[in-house]
């Protein structure tokens, strides 16, 4: 069976590094492509974007000549909304969606980002946020420069996040299968989690794991056995499949 390439999109302030504690966990069969949007990782020197919109059009024009074969999403919060839009984003432009949608620590698409004044934040406030969702910023704290970089990428996400809109694209849901994964002491909960069903066609696979917000951390191998098991008993010809989205 040909390998399946999972290209992931990482949380606000995160980068392609985010994934490594988690791909290398990874059993063979599903190649994991962790991505970077603009201004961190191997993108450093890039401005960071401050739209959701622009963020999604800037993975759009770098990926859309790379799927090819099959493929899937995967995103953590920020990523999440990415991972979404980016396939409405393909079946707007007539082009074949992921064979799955991976989203993880986030409610449904329909509920609103809070709106935080991020450009407008002190340092401490945004630490306070980090902490919120046990994230621990000890170690930049150390190292001012290091935070500086951390502090505008996460700033510019932030921004990102308060400009997005809900709305449905297109005449229906997504009609591509979609596994959730959500914390049980995660910021959102599991029913604001389980309104992504309200843009998927198929019925989701829900999964509440035990922890915070980065939950997926700690619990490597239950997240590769679900996208395994997702993922390994899908269609992967892109004719079968684009029949499959277009009837």
């Amino acid at each position: 069976m040909e390998t399946i390439r999972l290209f992931c999109f990482p949380f606000a302030a995160g980068s392609c590094y985010s994934y490594q504690p988690l791909i290398r966990q990874a059993p063979p069969g599903i190649t994991w492509i962790p991505m970077d949007y603009p201004g961190r990782g191997r993108r450093l020197f890039e401005p960071a974007l401050r739209t959701l919109d622009a963020v999604v059009d800037d993975l759009f024009e770098r990926l859309k000549f790379q799927l090819t074969g099959p493929f899937a999403f995967f995103g953590h919060s920020m990523g999440s909304l990415v991972a979404y839009r980016l396939s409405c984003r393909l079946r707007a432009e007539g082009m074949t969606p992921p064979l799955h949608l991976f989203l993880s620590g986030r409610g449904g698409a329909s509920i609103p980002e809070k709106q935080r004044n991020a450009k407008n934040m002190t340092r401490q406030e945004i630490i306070n946020e980090v902490q919120e969702m046990d994230g621990d910023v000890s170690v930049l704290l150390k190292n001012p420069r290091s935070f500086d970089l951390y502090e505008n990428v996460l700033r510019a996400d932030m921004m990102a996040l308060e400009s997005y809109v809900y709305a449905q694209t297109g005449p229906a849901a997504l009609a591509i299968p979609a596994t959730v994964f959500i914390g049980d002491r995660d910021i959102y909960t599991p029913d604001e989690a389980a309104r992504w069903q309200e843009d998927f066609t198929h019925p989701i696979d829900m999964h509440v794991l035990p922890g915070g917000h980065f939950f997926l951390f700690d619990n490597g191998p239950l997240i590769h056995q679900a996208v395994y098991k997702a993922l390994r008993s899908l269609p992967t010809d892109s004719a079968q499949r684009y029949e499959t989205q277009h009837t």
